[in-house]
Parts: C-alpha cells; structure tokens; sequence
C-alpha cells in the first residue's frame, strides 16, 4: 500500500484494529522488496566474480593462450546462462517428491510457477542461484589451461549447468532435497550444513577440475626426459593473478551473505559476522601460508602463491558462514592454508598439472569446510525465520554435533562419487572423439597464433621484435622503392 494512501486513511473510515493490519501488510511487502533488491545485488557482485577468475587465470598461463582463456570464460557465461535457465534451475529447485529428493522436475525455463515470496523459487533467486552456477563452472576453466579444445569446454559447461550442479544444490538447498534443512517433511538424514556452497559449488568444482586434469594430462615441458614434474611453467603476469585475487575476495562478500538473505532471518545480525568470519579465514590462512613457506621452504612465497593462500581461507569460510562465529575463523582458515600447501604438493607428486591451483584451492579446502563446520557451529542458533531447526556444534557443547558431521561427510562423500560419475565418463569420450585436447602445434605455438588469428596484444614486444628481424632480413617492396627513390634524387 503507497504511504499517500496509508496516510489519508482516516479514523472515522476504519478503526485501529483494521490500520495496524494494513500497516503490516505494507511493512511486510516493503520487507520482501527489501530482500529481493538485496539478492539481486548479492547476485551482481558474485557475477564480478568471473571477472576475478579471469585475470586470475590470464596471469597464470602464457601469454600466447590468453585469448583462449577469455573466450572460455565468456563461453561459459553464455552456455551457463541458457542452460541454467531452461534446465538447470528447474532440475535444482523444482519439485522433488516424485524422485525422493533426488532432483526437482518442475518449472523448467522458469515458467509461471515463480513465487516471489519463497525467495529460492524468485526470479531474484533466479538470478542468485545463476551466478553460483558459473561460479562452479569457470573454476575448471583455469585448472585445465592451454591444452584444452573450446568444444571441450563447450560441452564441460553444458553439462555442468544441467546434471551436475543443479542436482547437488537439490540435494542440500531445495526444500524437497534429501538432505536440505528446508526439507521438513521428508528429509533422510540430519540436515547438511553448508551455507554458501563449501560442498556444492568448491568440492563440486574441485573434482570436477581433478577429474578433468587427469583425463587431458600435463602441459607441454612439465615433465621432463624420467616422467617427473618440472618447475611450473612462466606465468604471463603476476600482478593480474594478484588483482584477480582482490576482486573474488571483494565478491566472496556477497557470495557468504546472499544466504543469510534466503534464510530470511536475523540479518541484522548475520550479515555482519558474516563479513569478520570471511575476513578472518582469509587473512588467517594467508598468514599460515606464508609462514609455512617461509619456514619449510625456506623463502617468501611468490605474490601468485600467496594469492592462492588466501583464497584457500574464502573458500574455508563457507560451508558455516551463518552459524560459526568470526573468531573460531582463524583456526579454520589457518588450517586451510597449511591444507592448500599439502594439497598443492600431493598433486604435483601424482603428475597431475593443474595451472592454478584450483585442486588444492576448491577440493582440499571445500572439504575441510566441510567438515569443519559442524566442529565449529554455533549450539542452538536458528537456521532460518521458518525453519524449526537449530545448528548443533561439536565444539560448543551439542551432543547430536556428529551426527551433523555425519550428513556433511557423507554429501560431501557423495558429491565427490556424483561428480567423477557424471566427469569421467564425458571426458573420456571427448578424448576418444579427439575433442578433449588441442593439436600439438597449437599448443607449442600458442592457441592464440593458430586458432585466435594473433596474440592478445597488439604491442607484444616479442611480435614487435620478430616483425622487426623479418623486416631487415626481407624488406618489403615498398620500402626498396623508397630507397630507390631517394637514392635517384
């Protein structure tokens, strides 16, 4: 109702009783504007995330892949967007009783079914959910780098945002999934605490960019005459990894609290701590990281190394963003970076060449977010203003904490299974169909000189350097012709 006409309302039409309905009425529908507005700029700051991974992943690879970097990402944008849309968030968020919880079957390409009330089921919702799902997707996108087909990738995108991703937020998000705390009726096992995607986005991607790495193999030179893993390739730059790392954190932010908005309670209360939580894991890890490296590697980490570090921490922060509070953050991310440090290391004994870390990054410590989370929660903090579940801590006094622990182990353990279920068997019939990995002359010379028509940049030094040699060993006409003519007068 517009203040104008709450305000003529006069007290000879209506008694009290009947204005303080209307009053409610008006506060509450200004409260549901107020939230979606809130998730759709939640959303938009999660989507800058891509813009973040982007210079995060054109600094870790050569400079002669760059724009294949930049058409994987928009690639993934686009297909993201169109699939997530007509498949995707129906398969995650629709109806789920006829399939026992397993995945939704309506409301396919939004359909009229939205409600704008049930924030997950909104256009706003939408939107939110969307920009998790690219998220996922363009985590492998980096993982893979320099040896990998666009069609590949194509394919990849496609069906992560259809049967990979939409069925695990099913699962632990939707309110008919199997193991979703807004599940009041038919949930299996004690609710999943996993605020903002630990499981469902980072463990997700996490084995999907291991798998992916182990189907389409090493670079070009990592791996020297006896099979063993050389020094890392050149980075193009570092201080694009560094930015790159200042923009996911500056939108993790937004990525920790959009569930605090669809919990639809206490966040006055959360969002705040929500923000010193993602802080303090950050920093914490980071600080472990360096420390360790200094100690064991006996040098300061590279800023590229670093960056990872630190990243490490967002990702710990969260799978219990909502319901840990910010100072128990500096024992989950500290132990994160020293997880992404051990994880790193693991994978280059096992030969598998992941460009940027995003194993290490987004399995190892989505994992531990995982599991740390039901460690640390909160004792009898409310999941939800709707929700007659409570969060139960290990380390704060609830007895039933293990059986949380429990449910997030095993739908992380699941996760994992799905995941290499679903990856596997696609990356091994692209490789079979020869669709997986670029061509050996593609990727010697650069995928952007053979496949791009150019490099990146207009004024590489080392192509103004090449034209240069070319042109004083084989002038051209034109420039014969001129010395002909000055030569005449």
């Amino acid at each position: 109702m517009p203040h104008h006409e709450l305000l003529n309302v006069s007290t000879t039409d209506m008694d009290t009783e009947e204005k303080l309905e209307k009053l409610i009425v008006h506060v509450d529908s200004q409260d549901l504007y107020l939230k979606h507005y809130q998730l759709v700029c939640c959303a938009s700051i999660v989507i800058l995330m891509q813009l973040g991974f982007t210079f995060l992943e054109v600094g870790s690879v050569r400079v002669q892949f760059t724009k294949s970097i930049l058409m994987k990402n928009m690639v993934d944008m686009i297909v993201s967007g169109l699939m997530y849309f007509a498949i995707g968030f129906a398969l995650a968020f629709g109806d789920g009783r006829s399939t026992g919880g397993f995945v939704g079957t309506t409301n396919f390409f939004l359909g009229a079914h939205t409600d704008p009330v049930d924030l997950h089921h909104s256009a706003a919702g939408w939107i939110y959910h969307w920009s998790y799902c690219a998220t996922a997707a363009t985590i492998v996108a980096g993982a893979i780098a320099e040896r990998t087909q666009l069609a590949a990738y194509v394919v990849y995108s496609c069906v992560g945002a259809t049967i990979l991703y939409p069925v695990i937020t099913h699962w632990i998000w939707s309110g008919t999934g199997w193991a979703s705390k807004t599940n009041t009726e038919s949930r299996l096992i004690p609710f999943v605490v996993d605020d903002a995607g630990g499981i469902a986005v980072h463990t997700c991607a996490g084995m999907c960019s291991l798998v992916a790495c182990y189907f389409v193999g090493p670079r070009q030179h990592r791996l020297d005459r006896k099979g063993n893993f050389v020094k890392d390739l050149p980075k193009q730059n570092t201080s694009f990894i560094v930015f790159g790392m200042f923009v996911l954190w500056f939108s993790w932010y937004a990525f920790n609290a959009g569930p605090a908005i669809l919990a639809a309670g206490q966040q006055e209360v959360l969002m705040g701590n929500i923000a010193v939580y993602t802080t303090v894991c950050a920093t914490s890890s980071g600080f472990v990281y360096f420390f360790l490296s200094v100690v064991l590697r006996k040098k300061v980490p590279e800023p590229g190394d670093l960056s990872n570090g630190m990243l490490a921490g967002l990702v710990c922060s969260t799978s219990g963003c909502s319901v840990i509070e910010p100072y128990y953050g500096i024992v989950i991310g500290g132990v994160g970076g020293a997880v992404v440090m051990m994880v790193s290391k693991l994978l280059n004994r096992l030969r598998i060449d992941d460009v940027v870390d995003a194993v290490a990054v987004h399995l190892g410590c989505g994992v531990w977010s995982a599991i740390s989370a039901p460690f640390f929660a909160n004792t009898n903090t409310k999941v939800g203003e709707n929700s007659p579940l409570y969060s139960c801590g290990i380390l704060t006094g609830c007895k039933d904490g293990w059986k949380y622990l429990g449910s997030n182990m095993l739908i992380t353990l699941l996760t994992i299974i799905y995941v290499t279920v679903i990856i596997a068997p696609t990356c091994f019939i692209l490789r079979q169909c020869r669709i997986l990995r670029i061509k050996v002359e593609s990727e010697r010379h650069g995928v952007d000189m053979v496949e791009f028509e150019g490099p990146a940049y207009s004024n590489d030094i080392k192509s103004r350097r090449t034209k240069m040699f070319n042109d004083v060993k084989n002038p051209s006409p034109r420039i014969g012709e001129v010395n002909r003519n000055c030569d005449g007068v």
